[in-house]
């Protein structure tokens, strides 16, 4: 059991990708993960496509996008100018727990959609109010888990769980340099025998700057856990 990716999201306009590029050749298990909402586009944490387009094509390491409201609609709805942005990156997290989603879209239609597209790796961000996509993702191949109580608010939860059975987990809520090797010791004993991957946003973050001296402390911890 080990770490598989640690995911370091929230990278926006005001960071280099070259940075990125950097400490990805230094921590090839790290994953950039970009947040999508056009709406936000070039507000902290919310990069323009500009910016995407220029990383994703400068960057040839582990890369997640989160679809955030719009963008996740849009997926669904196979807008061209989203897939576009999202062909530079091999996972996807759906984030359905991102502002007011219940009742906008069909779940039935999400894992179609998921189903239809083989070549991303699909994360869902879980609840327990999310249970009901379960049995929909049965023998779909491309997703994950993503256990996010938290949603980018920096909570940490009481306990972590054990991974649901069929179904590759992460874990993500309140990680920053000063908790993670503690919490990692306690997700790689929930996780048992499997492997795993841990999400932090807001533990990576000064005044809601995207702050690469956090990222690289949590990196050079999580070295010692990677696979």
């Amino acid at each position: 059991m080990a770490l598989k990716y640690c995911s370091i999201t929230g990278a926006d306009d005001a960071v280099h990708t070259k940075d990125l590029v950097a400490l990805g050749t230094r921590y090839p298990f790290a994953e950039w993960a970009i947040l999508l909402l056009p709406a936000r586009a070039g507000a902290p944490r919310f990069p323009k496509a500009e910016w995407i387009e220029d990383f994703s094509a400068s960057y040839d390491g582990h890369k997640a996008m989160h679809l955030c409201d719009a963008a996740l609609l849009d997926f669904i709805a196979q807008k061209p100018e989203t897939l576009a942005l999202m062909r530079g990156f091999s996972r996807i997290q759906l984030n359905l727990k991102f502002g007011e989603m219940d009742g906008k879209y069909d779940p039935a239609e999400l894992v179609a959609r998921i189903r239809q597209s083989p070549q991303w790796q699909f994360i869902i961000q879980y609840g327990k109010d999310k249970s009901d996509l379960l049995p929909l993702l049965e023998g779909v191949a491309n997703h994950a888990v993503l256990f996010d109580d938290s949603a980018g608010r920096g909570i940490t939860p009481d306990s972590w769980p054990s991974p649901l059975a069929g179904h590759f987990c992460g874990y993500a809520g309140g990680l920053n340099p000063d908790n993670v090797k503690q919490n990692i010791d306690i997700i790689l004993q929930a996780a048992n025998d499997h492997d795993t991957w841990i999400d932090m946003e807001t533990g990576v973050r000064t005044d809601d700057v995207f702050d690469l001296e956090k990222v690289e402390r949590v990196l050079e911890i999580s070295a010692a856990y990677a696979r």
